[in-house]
């Protein structure tokens, strides 16, 4: 098969954690042992390409009509809907994979796989202005009918779907997402001397890995921070990272709304791959207070990395963790203290759950899932 992968706007930090899925994806693909598929990165005409288009079986095509992806005006988005995309039609593909919820282009002839993520809209509306509301169900639901195959990351994402969408359950396939194999790998020496460098020692602090977008919960969790009782040692310091180009929202004013003290909290900001292996390493725990998930990323990595998980009670987070998390009502800021607090102080229990996660996560590892993926391309390029 030769496959299109659609990497626009693939560079870290633009869009979050499809981003992440994006990068493994490709690593995962240039690792396969398959001589049989070859794969075509589709970027911007102004994109770098990213490291892996350096890989025997990749290839890079410049897609000058970049879509959906441009151009944020109703009357362009409407064009776009209506019309077709040449340059990537006349490319031959047996498919293109979208992975990150939206179809970009509207592609006529050539079959489309979606990975589809992101249905907050449909669950927590008050999080959207209303024309927000509205372009986000058309993009998505578009994108939706138009692919001939779509991939649920969850078992909650697929029964939205069908539920919300309509979606027929035959055109739906469910593989979860994968983590990275960098998270499986022990602590590196120089990690610790690189935490102490951020102002976190080793074993004493809680990760929070998100953009500050209102579902991610930041405020309840700094709500929660300060129900925290003191300890011998001090109060527990929270890290927080991830912040997005153009994010306007900071961790440090939502722990200042908060009351709470210069230093509980250190807002560490965007972080590379590297460095958030080993904040995950380091961690006492790793708390994730979101509000919605179509799948949990980060959550899944930590499994990976051995961190204990806190994390909200949603279901696609149960799914993931099974009986390695302990889960909490993310609306309640006592109950996520009250999660922290057993975690921290629990040191037995803390083993426990590091030792199912990583057990959980082995089946989340890429090369587990990259067979599922080659089959769903196959399936779309065959036309079932």
């Amino acid at each position: 098969m030769r496959v299109g992968i659609a990497c626009f706007g693939h560079g870290l930090g633009a869009t979050g954690g499809v981003q992440v899925h994006l990068r493994g994806l490709l690593e995962a693909l240039a690792s396969s042992d398959s001589s049989a598929n070859s794969f075509v990165l589709l970027l911007g005409p102004d994109e770098p390409e990213p490291p892996e288009a350096r890989q025997p079986r990749f290839s890079v095509e410049r897609v000058a009509d970049r879509g959906l992806a441009v151009g944020p005006r109703w009357r362009r988005m409407a064009r776009a809907l209506l019309g077709s995309s040449p340059g990537i039609e006349r490319l031959g593909l047996d498919c293109v994979h979208y992975p990150a919820t939206r179809l970009l282009h509207p592609l006529r002839r050539t079959p489309v796989v979606l990975t589809f993520f992101d249905m907050q809209e449909e669950l927590l509306p008050g999080f959207f202005t209303r024309r927000e509301r509205l372009a986000r169900r058309l993009l998505h639901r578009w994108s939706v009918r138009r692919a001939r195959l779509v991939i649920a990351p969850s078992r909650f994402t697929a029964d939205c779907l069908v539920e919300r969408y309509g979606t027929a359950p035959q055109k739906i396939t469910l593989v979860p997402a994968g983590v990275p194999q960098r998270c499986f790998a022990p602590a590196g020496v120089e990690e610790a001397a690189w935490l102490r460098g951020q102002g976190l020692e080793p074993g004493e602090y809680a990760l929070y890995p998100a953009n500050p977008w209102p579902h991610k919960n930041h405020a309840a969790l700094m709500r929660a921070w300060g129900q925290l009782e003191p300890r011998p040692g001090g109060a527990p310091t929270l890290a927080c990272t991830g912040r997005l180009e153009g994010e306007p929202r900071w961790v440090d004013d939502l722990a200042r709304a908060a009351g709470l003290p210069p230093g509980r909290v250190r807002d560490l900001g965007f972080v590379s791959e590297k460095d958030l292996g080993a904040l995950l390493r380091g961690a006492r725990l790793l708390v994730f207070p979101s509000l919605f998930e179509g799948f949990g990323l980060p959550v899944a990595e930590a499994l990976a990395a051995g961190c204990p998980v806190a994390c909200s009670d949603l279901p696609p987070l149960r799914e993931l963790t099974g009986d390695a998390a302990r889960l909490f009502e993310p609306q309640d800021a006592r109950s996520i203290a009250e999660a922290v607090t057993e975690l921290w102080d629990g040191e037995a229990q803390r083993r426990l759950l590091a030792e199912r996660g990583r057990e959980r996560a082995r089946a989340l590892a890429w090369p587990t899932l990259l067979p599922q993926l080659l089959a769903v391309y196959a399936r779309a390029a065959g036309g079932d």
